[in-house]
């Protein structure tokens, strides 16, 4: 039978005008969320460094070279420039390099790297929206919009937000955007140069974080889902994708080839909880109970804490309730998304978007350095925010085929019932974000809050105790000083009760004892943890000052003697141990090693002092008159 021709649709093309006024409103649109952003997390400026900023800037002595150390930021490990104890095959130069530079002109500013940071947010933003543009063409700019402010305002991304660490992580994020950006730009113009910098783009989210590698799904996926694009087509631009991360991976090899695997740090029980799991079994479970955790935090974004480490996150089994009932909610939104992946279902893609971005921190096809965090969401949040605004579209009956919208005024009024839905939640979490912004003003502050929500975390009692102490150590108040110091004591022995080989906390509560005159409990609690740190240079001085101060001279001079051996620049290891032999009447090396401690610190007014004393004692009164002079010169002893 011979088919008739197809009836030609009717097909209303925009004029010059309609476009242009349509252009104006996505324009808008872009800034409004941008601002958004910024604005939102503005109050975060003024803060000071906190969790691993220090490691990542000011303590660390590539960064600090500003520009100069960017050839060495390129060719070595994250954590190369801080302590060797902390190294491991972790390459992600980018946001280093921008910490560099920023130092160059800033040098220790943390308000300076603050604003850069909260400005790649708001730019990500920025992009972010036009992404969704072009992502959505079948749909009117509510979704992009509505999608882009509600990733804006989650409280999911104070974490990432507020530390300055977290720029690998918006970096990641951001150039994966960008990634996407020029690849629809490519697409509609088949531009070489789009194409090219689609595949930098790519490349520089590898080296901002490792999970950009999750782009290399995620772009082929987006073509897949919200183009027509012939399938060979997508497998040609794929390949170049995996040639390009072949090229990093290489790379990374190189760079990384002689940079061993942390055991120490991976295999922690106090950074991965899921260490102290008994069996696979109930690791996995625990797993999915910390997924179903995330899903929970999505939807109702508290409480909100910095740490869910060892042992606020309990290890469960199979027989577990909510480990099963996340095992059967993911196994479902997985088997959703397949049934509806030819469909090329906006909700299969956006479930497929989180849980590709999720995978690699998810602990469940390989353990990573921490047991739970917030800022695992930042990139996987999308997929939540894109459903939610589709699903909000659709509670209100909004017409989602069609962009009718000429102007920012008609955008909103057209679509009241919508916007007031997500003001509402926007509000909401905007509220909540900046409440949570205030807290992240330094370390004392973030973890005095959240130590309420993270009261068994052996990490979190630790690092507030410190907190703590820091704060008041050299405090003229005394008596604000004791009562400071007995709430310090109690999160620190809170810490060693929940995971006794928290050694860091002995050494701060033996600072605590030590400042208190309490010689023989600092010396306890210095002892208990050098027991596990033989070599540490600080411990071993701490416990050989102790001694001296408890006149066991002769363990004094044991302990400070390798001190100096461990740091033969140690100026005042050097003159405890000059201190402790005099104490014996051992003038000759009491002798030898004030003038050690005057050799590296030729002003130190006490050594001389002294040293004419033991000059005198030992007949040399022209030596003695001259390092007496000198320490008097000076201003020792004082008048």
């Amino acid at each position: 039978m011979k088919q008739g021709k197809p009836k030609a649709k009717s097909i209303t093309l925009p004029n010059s005008a309609d476009a242009k006024s349509l252009l104006r409103l996505k324009f808008s649109l872009s800034i409004i969320v941008a601002l958004f952003a910024f604005v939102l997390y503005s109050q975060s400026i003024g803060h000071n460094y906190t969790l691993d900023d220090h490691p990542a800037i000011d303590e660390n002595k590539v960064t600090t070279q500003g520009i100069a150390g960017i050839p060495t930021l390129l060719a070595t490990d994250y954590w190369y420039g801080y302590k060797n104890e902390f190294r491991g095959p972790v390459y992600r130069p980018a946001s280093l390099i921008v910490f560099a530079v920023a130092w160059q002109f800033f040098p220790d500013s943390p308000h300076i790297l603050h604003f850069i940071t909260v400005l790649m947010f708001a730019l990500t933003c920025f992009f972010l929206f036009k992404v969704l543009c072009l992502m959505f063409k079948k749909f009117n700019l509510l979704l992009p919009f509505i999608g882009t402010l509600l990733y804006a305002a989650h409280p999911i991304h104070t974490e990432v937000v507020n530390t300055i660490k977290s720029m690998d992580e918006i970096l990641c994020m951001f150039f994966g955007v960008l990634a996407l950006f020029y690849m629809f730009k490519y697409l509609d113009g088949k531009s070489i140069i789009h194409l090219l910098f689609s595949t930098l783009c790519f490349y520089l989210s590898l080296i901002s974080k490792e999970t950009g590698i999750t782009f290399l799904v995620i772009i082929p996926l987006t073509i897949y889902f919200f183009t027509d694009i012939p399938v060979k087509k997508n497998l040609q631009i794929f390949a170049i994708f995996v040639a390009i991360t072949c090229i990093y991976l290489v790379l990374r090899m190189i760079i990384l080839k002689d940079v061993s695997h942390n055991i120490v740090l991976t295999k922690n029980v106090l950074n991965n909880t899921l260490n102290a799991a008994p069996d696979y079994i109930s690791q996995l479970a625990t797993t999915f109970y910390i997924m179903l955790r995330y899903i929970f935090l999505l939807i109702f974004p508290h409480p909100l804490t910095c740490d869910y480490n060892f042992s606020q996150i309990k290890i469960h089994t199979l027989s577990d309730p909510i480990a099963l009932l996340s095992i059967m909610f993911y196994i479902a939104i997985f088997i959703y998304a397949v049934l509806n992946f030819k469909k090329k279902s906006l909700i299969s893609f956006s479930i497929l978007f989180y849980l590709i971005t999720i995978a690699p921190v998810s602990n469940l096809f390989f353990l990573n350095g921490s047991t739970m965090a917030e800022r695992f969401l930042y990139i996987p949040s999308l997929g939540f925010c894109i459903i939610l605004s589709y699903l909000l579209i659709k509670l209100t009956k909004t017409e989602a085929v069609k962009s009718k919208f000429k102007s920012l005024s008609q955008f909103i009024s057209l679509n009241g019932l919508l916007f007031g839905l997500v003001f509402v939640i926007i509000g909401l979490y905007g509220l909540k974000t900046s409440s949570r912004n205030v807290y992240w003003k330094d370390n004392l502050t973030i973890f005095g809050e959240d130590i309420k929500t993270s009261s068994n975390s052996a990490t979190a009692n630790r690092i507030y105790g410190a907190e703590l102490f820091e704060a008041v150590k050299h405090s003229t108040n005394k008596q604000h000083q004791l009562d400071t110091f007995q709430l310090a004591k109690h999160y620190l022995l809170r810490s060693l009760q929940i995971y006794p080989e928290i050694y860091a906390s002995s050494t701060t509560l033996g600072n605590i004892y030590y400042i208190e005159n309490r010689a023989d409990s600092a010396l306890y609690y210095y002892e208990r943890d050098l027991a596990a740190r033989r070599d540490n240079v600080d411990l071993n001085y701490n416990v050989g000052i102790t001694l001296n101060k408890l006149d066991r001279n002769a363990e004094a001079i044991k302990v400070l003697l390798h001190t100096v051996a461990l740091n033969p620049q140690h100026e005042d290891a050097y003159y405890y141990l000059a201190a402790s032999y005099t104490n014996l009447n051992d003038f000759a090396n009491g002798e030898k090693y004030f003038s050690k401690v005057v050799a590296l610190n030729p002003k130190r007014a006490e050594a001389y002092y002294y040293l004419g004393l033991i000059s005198k004692e030992l007949g040399n009164l022209a030596k003695s008159k001259e390092n007496l002079d000198k320490a008097a010169a000076l201003g020792y002893p004082p008048k």
